[in-house]
């Protein structure tokens, strides 16, 4: 049972599961421990206004009082080895239209269509697509809400309660940017209305500013045709980063020139096709060392900005905003950086001089924009003004400082830490819908989120037959419909061959579609062996 209470409740013995905000804003580097004395208690109470205690793992009387101000969270689905997920938290969001484009009607305005005219309306797969899905059925067991239960598993009251049936009942209009309307009364992908024969055209979100011109993206080339060139371009980075960290520690100043063009690569290869740098990106997180973090972030921001429309200009400079805002940890010592446990007030306070000397690095590189200096300045802190080193509040954070802080967490918590375990993308996602409003603006969060996908690329899922796939791609009409690598069957065995599938495209009479998220390296699956290149 998880409870949530108050910070000046909380009390010795009891198990802290979760915090207002990300656990890398606190000196509590462990997510889950145990309060075992009074100092924990001080900083819990300096830093955070409420955690999640799991009552379960709490010790001896140290339970919270019953009938307080708590809020029990359910888990959705059984999810594997253990772990639960969360309910997703996310606002409802309209359907973009730019100005002078008419509003299509909404799916509850259009006369209702039947199961068999909304498959009759979807794209026609290839012949030899079509044979792949015929000899691909869903071995399932049909339940009465429309979706399935694994082959040879009993439905449960928490199959019941599926992912699925969360997207559809309270993020219904989050994914409708580019045809993904929803079905209220569906569960299942499938029986979403048909999508329009074009991607809709962006709206100008408010906190874009109004002198940025907005560029259209189209995806130029396929996934499989991007991943040579993308790993390439990744690769570059990588090797820059490693050498930026060695003239750092030489004490050797950084040239702008020498960062720029590696940042232009990648940027080429994500207006191409973004999803091919996210998918290196993932499979290769635990190649590169603690100061690889930059690169993720790089990744993610170039992808939020693409989304976005920015031009070529400002998406480079997202790029060096995520490839340079940790370049200060490079000072800091290891011991600290390493620590895989609660980090004392004076370890934190020297934790946080990251910044300041990341800022140091940067002022001796010639020509450096001021937007890439208030991004790196800016990506610890916080809507509520609960971040450092400012203590910014609202509008006083820039969209750079914004956009950087969001997709700085996210790479933070999906990727493995010495002190702290990876949570999967989708997981992450559902942490970063929690903190809006509080920690990072609403309308940015959804955005971002909408950037890279409810189940981002690389992400590792399980399909409707029980099969675990890859996600590989997003597909621009149906976001909810990607295309997957299939890995491992319904008993969870890995598969000698991999097959390569695209929701869009099963039009059978029981369409396979995803069914949850799963935590990365479930089951032992490690999605890296099956790299594409």
């Amino acid at each position: 049972m998880q409870r949530k209470l108050p910070v000046q409740e909380l009390a010795i013995g009891m198990f802290v599961e979760d915090l207002d905000r990300p656990w890398i804003d606190t000196p509590f580097l462990i997510q889950g421990f145990l309060i075992e004395d009074e100092e924990q208690l001080g900083q819990l109470r300096q830093h955070c206004k409420w955690a999640i205690v799991n009552v379960m793992r709490s010790t001896g009387d140290a339970l919270p009082p019953s009938g307080a101000s708590t809020a029990t969270r359910s888990s959705t689905a059984a999810a594997p080895q253990g772990q639960t997920e969360p309910k997703v938290l996310l606002h409802r969001v309209a359907r973009p239209v730019a100005s002078g484009t008419s509003r299509p009607a909404s799916a509850s305005s259009a006369p209702a269509a039947t199961s068999a005219s909304r498959r009759a309306a979807e794209p026609t797969p290839p012949s030899h697509l079509q044979e792949r899905f015929i000899q691909y059925q869903d071995k399932s067991t049909l339940m009465g809400d429309g979706s399935r239960s694994p082959p040879g598993v009993p439905p449960t009251r928490g199959d019941r309660q599926s992912l699925w049936g969360q997207l559809r009942n309270s993020v219904s209009g989050l994914f409708a940017r580019e045809g993904d309307a929803a079905d209220g009364n569906a569960t299942d992908p499938a029986t979403a209305p048909p999508s329009p024969a074009v991607p809709l055209p962006a709206k100008r979100p408010a906190f874009v500013p109004e002198t940025v011109v907005l560029t259209v993206y189209e995806d130029a080339v396929s996934v499989e045709v991007e991943a040579r060139k993308a790993t390439g371009a990744f690769d570059r980075a990588h090797r820059l980063l490693e050498s930026v960290v060695a003239d750092i520690r030489a004490g050797k100043a950084l040239s702008t020139e020498t960062v720029q063009p590696v940042i232009d690569d990648m940027v080429e290869s994500m207006t191409r096709n973004p999803d091919a740098m996210m998918w290196v990106a993932k499979m290769r997180e635990k190649d590169i060392d603690l100061y690889g973090h930059g690169l993720s972030v790089a990744v993610s921001l170039v992808a939020f900005g693409r989304h976005l429309g920015y031009p070529k200009e400002q998406l480079s400079q997202l790029g060096m905003v995520g490839f340079l805002l940790d370049v200060g940890k490079v000072k800091l010592p290891k011991q600290i950086l390493e620590k895989n446990a609660r980090l004392s007030p004076a370890e934190y306070s020297i934790m946080r001089e990251h910044v300041k000397l990341g800022l140091d690095i940067l002022a001796d590189m010639p020509l450096m924009h001021p937007g890439i200096v208030e991004g790196v300045a800016q990506h610890h802190e916080r809507l509520d003004g609960s971040g450092y080193p400012g203590a910014l509040r609202g509008d006083q954070i820039s969209v750079f400082g914004r956009m950087a802080a969001i997709a700085d967490t996210y790479a933070a918590l999906t990727r493995e830490r010495p002190y702290a375990e990876a949570v999967s993308p989708h997981e992450a996602l559902q942490k970063l819908s929690n903190w809006g409003g509080t920690q990072f603006q609403m309308e940015m969060v959804e955005q971002f989120i909408q950037s890279i996908g409810v189940f981002p690329v690389g992400s590792l899922v399980e399909l409707s037959n029980g099969d675990v796939a890859v996600v590989v791609t997003h597909n621009k009409h149906k976001r909810l419909r990607p295309k997957v690598l299939v890995i491992a069957d319904g008993n969870k065995h890995l598969r000698d061959a991999p097959v390569m599938l695209d929701l869009i495209y099963d039009v059978s009479d029981r369409p396979v579609y995803i069914r949850r998220g799963l935590p990365a390296n479930a089951y032992g699956i490690d999605a890296r062996e099956f790299y594409i290149s």
